[in-house]
C-alpha cells in the first residue's frame, strides 16, 4: 500500500477531515443553515428569497354605512377568485429569474395522483412554500450519465459526509433539475457547464416525495452536459436500510465491533446520497470511500488504489467505474472481516467476506457460488460483465440477501453452513439464497425493470432460476419435485384473497413500493414461468430468455418486452404468448376450474377461486379486472391409460366448454403435477375415484405423481375450508397417507394444511390424535437416526414428520426428543444436526425455567447462524408465560436480539397457543418501537401483523384489529398486510361458523379415543 502526504491529495480527499469527525457535525456549516429549507442549508437560494418578498402597503378608504355590505359581498367574490388563482396559478419566489419553464409531457402541479397526500392537497416544502414539482416520479427529461461519489464515514462518531458529482444531460430545455434525498442535510448545491458554474436560485426540499427542487438562473439546453455537485452529511444509524450501522461481538474475545454497510433496495439509495433514484436512470459509478487504517472498503467494482494519508491513520479506496446500473444495487461496506476466494472456469474471482470467527462456515456458499454462476453463463449464453464477485455476510440485515452487483450481501443465517453443526434444511437454504442472487446478475442487474409495477421481472425470474441452479449442483435434492410446495402452492394461498393484488402493480410512493416485495412478486411469479415454461418447452423457455437478456442488455425493459421475444423463439407454435399471460399478469388471483363428467364429455367452467368469500362473485365495483376474471388456461389432463405419458394439452379461454373423454377411462386427472397456477374441483364420482387410486397403494406412487397427491391433497384441503367441497371428501382422502406415503412432498402438503386445522381448531385433541394416527406408520420405518445414504428428501421427511408427532403430542415422540435434550444439557452429548429443532423445541416447551434458560445461554454464547435461529424458535415454544413475557420483551433489546431476529421471536411466540393474546398485546404496546427499529419500509412490519393476527376466529377480534389500525398515524408498508389479515380472519370466522362443526363430528367418527385411528 503507497504511503503519500497529505498536502498531494485532491481536495476532494480531505475535504471531510475536519473537527466534525469527532464531535459529529460542522458547527460553521450548521450556524449558515437557514429556516426556509427546514433545517437544511439553502445556500444563496434560500437566503436571496427571504430578501425579495414584495411589501404591501394598505390604503385606508372611509365608506359610507350603505356601502357597507356591498363591500363584503365584494371581498368575498375577491377572496374567493385569489382562493382559486393560488390553487392553480401559485405564485412563484420573487427571486426566481422567470415562471418555471415545464418541458412537454411533465407535470407541476397538475398530476392529480401525486398532488399530495389524498391528491387533493397541495405538496408543500420544507420551507412552507408550494412545492414547484408535483409528480412523485422525477421528471423523465433529466438523465444521468455519471456519479462520482467521495464519502468519509467516521467509525467513531458514525457521521458521515459527503459530495457527489452528477454527470447529467436533458432531452429539453429546462430551468430546473429535481432529484431526490431523504435525511441528508445538503451543505452545498453548485450546477456547472463547461462555461462555469450556472448559478442556483432556487433549493426547496419535500420531505413527502424525498425529493429536491433546484431552480437554475438560465436554461439546460440538450446541446450540453452538466454536472451537478452536492455537498451532504448524515447521522449514520442502525436501522437496516441505506447506509446503517452494525456490529457484532466477537465470542472469542468478547469485543464487539462495528462496521458499516448498505441496503438501498428498493428507494433507500436516496438516504445515502443524492441521487436519481429511480430504476429506469441507469448511470455509471465513481466511488472514493475514506476510512480508518485497520479497516477494508468494498464496492460494486474493482479496488483501483488504496492511498494511506500521512498521520491521520486515514485510508483512501478507490474504485473502478462500474458498468451502467440503477441506483438501489450501489453497495459500499467499511468493515475488518476476513475473505476467501474462488475462481470460477472463465476466470471470475469470488470472495466471501465474513467475520473472523466464522471464517469456517463460509466455504459451502463460495464453492456453490462459483458453479452456479458457470451454469448460468452457459444457460443463458450471456458472459457474467464482472470480473469479481463478493459475497459479504451482514451480521444486521434485514432482508434475506441483495442482489447488489458484484457485492452480494446476505443475512449471517442464510450464507454460512457449518458441516458439523447445520442440518440439512440450512444447506439448501443457502443454496437456494446463493442462486436466486446470483439469478440477479442477470435478472435485475444486467437487465432491469422499468418502473416497480415490473417487479415480477426481477424477483419472479430469480425466484424460478433459483431451482435450477440448485438443482445443477444438487441433483438429487429434485429442486424441481419441491417446486410446489416451494412455491405454487405458497403464493396459491395469499393470491386467493380478495385483497391480493396482480403481479404488474400499480405501484407510486415508496411504502406501495416496498408492498410489492412480497409471494405474488415472488412466488407467483415463478409459478407462471414454470407454466409458461410447461407448454412452450423448456428449450424454448431457455431461448427467450437469453434473446430478452441479449437485447436488452444494460437498459431496463418491461413484461411486454419478454412476451415478444418469448413469440419470437415459438413462432413454430403458433402461440400468442402476451394474450395467454397477460389474462395471468394483470389480474390477481387465479381460476378454479370445475370438472363435470357428463357421458362421453367433459364440461369444463371456470371462476376466480376466493379463500374468504365462500360462493360469491369476486367482480365488484371496486374490484374491477381487465379480462373480468377469466384466464386462457392450459389445461392439462392425463387417464388411467395415458398415466407416465405425455399429458394431453387443452386451452380454455371461455366460460364453459366440453372436451370429449371416453366412457371406459376409470379415472382422469386435471392440471398434471400442478404446472398450472389454477385448482381443480370435480364432481363426487371423480373424487372418488381419485381417492380409490391413492388408496391402491400398490400402484399409486406409479399413476400419480408425487406432485400430482400433493396437488390433490391442497386442493381438496382449500375447498374443504370455504365449504366447496364436502369435508368427507377431503378428509378420505387423507386417510392413504397412513397406508405407507414416503415422498416428501405429499407430506409436506398435507402437514401444512393440519398446520392450518390444528390452528383454526385450538389444538383440538381429535385433530391431533388423528394426525399422529396418519404419522405412526412412517415414523416406524424411518425412526430418528439418519444414514450416510439418506438422500435429502428422506432427511427432510424424517425431520418433517418427527415435528409434527411432537408439535401434536404423539406420547412415544416426546419421551425421545426429551431424552436428547437431557443428555445435552446434562452431560454435553452432542445432538445430531437434523434432530435439533425437535429436541430443542420439546425441551423447551415440556420443560421447565432450568431447561428455558439453558437454550438462551447457548443462543447468546453459540457464533452459529443455523444454530441460533433454532433455538430462538425453541424458546418461543415454552408454555411458561412469564418466560414468554421475558422473551418477547428481549426482542427489542440490541443486545440480546439482533433487530432481524426480533420478526422471528414475534412469530414464534405468536404460534404458540399461551403467546397468542400476549403477543398481540405487545405489538399494540410496543408498536412504536418496533416502527422506529425498523422503518416504515421493511418488509418486517408486514411479517409481524400477518403472523400476530391472521389466525383469530372472532368477530371481538376481528373489530380489535380493525380498530387498532385504524387508529395509527401509518403502518408503513403494512397496510397491505393489515388489509389481508382482516380478510383471513372474516374467512375464519365463516369456517367457526360453517365448515368446523362437520370436521369435529367426521373427527369424533375415526379417531380412538386414546391413540389414534379406528
Amino acid at each position: 500500500m503507497m504511503t503519500i502526504p497529505m498536502a498531494e491529495l485532491e481536495i476532494d480527499d480531505v475535504a471531510f477531515l475536519t473537527s466534525s469527525d469527532s464531535n459529529g457535525h460542522n458547527d460553521s456549516k450548521q450556524s449558515s443553515t437557514t429556516s426556509g429549507c427546514g433545517g437544511r442549508m439553502c445556500g444563496r437560494a434560500g437566503r436571496v428569497g427571504r430578501h425579495h418578498r414584495t411589501n404591501q402597503t394598505h390604503a385606508v378608504i372611509h365608506w359610507r354605512k350603505s356601502n357597507v355590505l356591498t363591500l363584503g359581498l365584494c371581498s368575498l367574490l375577491v377572496l374567493t377568485i385569489i382562493a382559486l388563482i393560488i390553487a392553480f396559478f401559485p405564485f412563484h419566489n420573487q427571486c426566481f429569474s422567470g415562471e418555471v419553464s415545464v418541458p412537454s409531457g411533465t407535470a407541476l402541479f397538475n398530476d392529480s395522483h401525486n398532488a399530495g397526500v389524498n391528491g387533493l392537497s397541495q405538496l408543500l416544502s420544507t420551507s412552507g412554500e408550494p412545492f414547484p414539482w408535483q409528480d412523485i416520479r422525477l421528471p423523465a427529461f433529466i438523465r444521468p450519465h455519471r456519479y462520482e461519489l467521495s464519502m468519509r464515514p467516521n467509525m467513531s462518531t458514525f457521521y458521515n459526509t459527503g459530495n457527489v458529482v452528477i454527470w447529467l444531460s436533458v432531452a429539453e430545455s429546462t430551468d430546473f433539475l429535481v432529484i431526490h434525498t431523504k435525511k441528508l442535510n445538503i451543505t452545498e448545491v453548485l450546477v456547472t457547464n463547461d462555461n462555469g458554474a450556472i448559478p442556483v436560485v432556487r433549493q426547496l426540499e419535500c420531505t413527502q416525495h424525498e425529493q429536491l427542487f433546484i431552480g437554475l438562473a438560465s436554461q439546460l439546453t440538450p446541446d450540453r452536459n452538466y454536472s451537478l455537485r452536492l455537498t451532504f452529511e448524515r447521522q449514520l444509524e442502525e436501522q437496516l436500510e441505506g447506509f446503517y450501522v452494525s456490529s457484532y461481538t466477537d465470542s472469542r474475545t468478547g469485543i464487539k465491533k462495528y462496521l458499516l454497510t448498505t441496503h438501498f433496495e428498493p428507494t433507500s439509495a436516496r438516504s445515502a446520497f443524492p441521487c436519481f433514484d429511480e430504476p429506469a436512470l441507469k448511470a455509471s459509478f465513481l466511488m472514493k470511500l475514506i476510512h480508518e487504517r485497520g479497516f477494508e472498503a468494498f464496492f460494486n467494482s474493482e479496488k483501483s488504489n488504496s492511498l494511506a494519508i500521512d498521520g491521520e491513520g486515514l485510508i483512501v479506496s478507490i474504485f473502478e467505474p462500474t458498468v451502467p446500473m440503477s441506483t438501489y444495487l450501489v453497495a459500499f461496506i467499511v468493515c475488518d472481516f476476513n475473505t476467501h476466494t474462488a475462481t470460477t472456469r472463465e476466470g471470475v474471482n469470488i470472495r466471501a467476506v465474513v467475520p473472523g470467527e466464522q471464517d469456517s462456515q463460509a466455504g459451502y456458499a463460495l464453492k456453490s457460488a462459483a458453479s452456479i454462476l458457470s451454469f448460468y453463463q452457459d444457460f443463458f449464453n450471456i458472459t457474467y460483465p464482472l470480473s469479481k464477485l463478493d459475497l459479504v455476510a451482514v451480521p444486521d440485515f434485514g432482508a434475506g440477501a441483495m442482489e447488489n452487483w458484484g457485492l452480494i450481501t446476505f443475512r449471517t443465517s442464510v450464507f454460512l453452513y457449518n458441516d458439523n453443526e447445520s442440518n440439512s434444511e440450512t444447506q439448501e437454504q443457502v443454496a437456494i439464497v446463493v442462486a436466486h442472487e446470483l439469478a440477479h446478475m442477470w435478472f435485475g442487474n444486467l437487465v432491469t425493470m422499468n418502473w416497480w409495477d415490473d417487479l415480477w421481472l426481477n424477483e419472479g425470474f430469480a425466484s424460478f432460476m433459483e431451482n435450477l441452479g440448485v438443482n445443477y449442483i444438487h441433483p438429487e435434492w429434485k429442486m424441481l419435485d419441491q417446486f410446489v410446495v416451494t412455491t405454487t402452492q405458497y403464493a396459491m394461498a395469499l393470491d386467493s384473497l380478495q385483497s391480493s393484488h396482480p403481479i404488474k402493480a400499480d405501484v407510486k410512493n415508496p411504502s406501495e413500493i416496498e408492498a410489492i416485495f412480497d409471494v405474488i412478486s415472488y412466488k407467483k411469479g415463478a409459478a407462471l414461468i414454470q407454466m409458461l415454461e410447461n407448454f412452450l418447452g423448456v428449450e424454448n423457455l431457455r431461448l427467450g430468455l437469453s434473446k430478452y437478456l441479449n437485447k436488452y442488455q444494460y437498459r431496463t425493459a418491461r413484461t411486454s418486452d419478454l412476451w415478444h421475444c418469448f413469440s419470437d423463439v415459438s413462432q413454430s407454435q403458433a402461440i400468442n404468448v402476451s394474450a395467454i399471460m397477460d389474462t395471468w399478469i394483470e389480474q390477481k388471483g387465479y381460476p378454479v376450474v370445475s370438472v363435470r363428467r357428463v357421458g362421453d364429455q367433459l364440461v369444463l367452467s371456470q371462476r376466480r377461486f376466493l379463500s374468504s368469500v365462500p360462493d360469491s362473485d369476486a367482480t365488484t365495483t371496486s374490484d374491477i379486472s381487465p379480462f373480468g376474471y377469466k384466464w386462457i388456461i392450459p389445461v392439462t389432463l392425463i387417464t388411467d391409460e395415458t398415466a407416465g405419458t405425455t399429458p394431453q394439452l387443452i386451452w380454455f379461454n371461455t366460460t364453459e366448454m366440453s372436451v370429449p373423454l371416453d366412457e371406459r377411462h376409470q379415472w382422469f386427472k386435471v392440471n398434471v403435477n400442478q404446472s398450472g397456477f389454477y385448482r381443480v374441483n370435480y364432481d363426487p364420482s371423480v373424487w372418488q375415484a381419485l381417492t380409490d387410486v391413492l388408496h391402491n397403494h400398490s400402484f399409486n406412487r406409479h399413476v400419480l405423481s408425487a406432485t400430482d397427491r400433493a396437488n390433490l391433497l391442497d386442493d381438496a384441503f382449500s375447498f374443504m375450508r370455504i365449504g366447496l367441497l364436502d369435508i368427507r371428501v377431503a378428509m378420505e382422502l387423507s386417510l392413504y397417507l397412513r397406508n405407507g406415503e414416503r415422498d416428501y412432498v405429499p407430506w409436506e402438503t398435507a402437514l401444512y394444511q393440519f398446520g392450518i386445522l390444528d390452528t383454526l381448531m385450538f389444538q383440538m385433541p381429535a385433530l391431533q390424535r388423528y394426525i399422529c394416527g396418519l404419522i405412526e406408520p412412517l415414523m416406524t420405518i424411518w425412526g430418528w437416526k439418519d444414514h450416510s445414504y439418506d438422500l435429502m428428501l428422506v432427511r427432510k421427511l424424517r425431520s418433517l414428520l418427527l415435528r409434527a408427532a411432537v408439535s401434536y403430542g404423539d406420547k412415544h415422540a416426546v419421551q425421545m426428543a426429551n431424552r436428547y435434550f437431557q443428555s445435552w444439557m446434562i452431560n454435553g452429548t452432542k445432538i445430531p444436526a437434523n434432530l435439533r429443532e425437535v429436541v430443542y423445541n420439546t425441551g423447551v416447551q415440556y420443560g421447565s425455567e432450568r431447561e428455558w434458560i439453558h437454550c438462551w445461554h447457548r443462543y447468546l454464547n453459540t457464533s452459529i447462524p443455523s444454530e441460533k435461529k433454532l433455538l430462538l424458535g425453541a424458546l418461543g415454544s415454552t408454555r411458561n408465560a412469564w418466560l414468554l413475557s421475558r422473551y418477547l420483551n428481549s426482542s427489542l433489546d440490541r443486545d440480546s436480539v439482533r433487530p432481524q431476529d426480533t420478526v422471528h421471536v414475534i412469530t414464534t411466540v405468536a404460534r404458540n397457543p399461551v403467546g397468542r393474546d400476549m403477543v398481540w398485546r405487545f405489538v399494540r404496546e410496543e408498536w412504536a418501537p418496533i416502527m422506529k427499529l425498523f422503518g416504515e419500509g421493511s418488509f418486517s412490519l408486514e411479517t409481524i401483523i400477518s403472523e400476530t393476527t391472521s389466525h383469530f376466529t372472532t368477530e371481538f377480534e376481528l373489530t380489535e384489529v380493525r380498530t387498532f389500525f385504524d387508529t395509527l398515524s401509518t403502518v408503513g408498508s403494512g397496510g397491505q398486510s393489515v388489509v389481508q389479515s382482516l380478510e383471513k380472519i372474516r374467512a375464519n370466522i365463516y369456517w367457526k361458523q360453517h365448515i368446523e362443526p362437520s370436521v369435529i363430528a367426521w373427527l369424533t367418527n375415526h379417531t380412538a379415543t386414546p391413540d389414534g385411528l379406528l
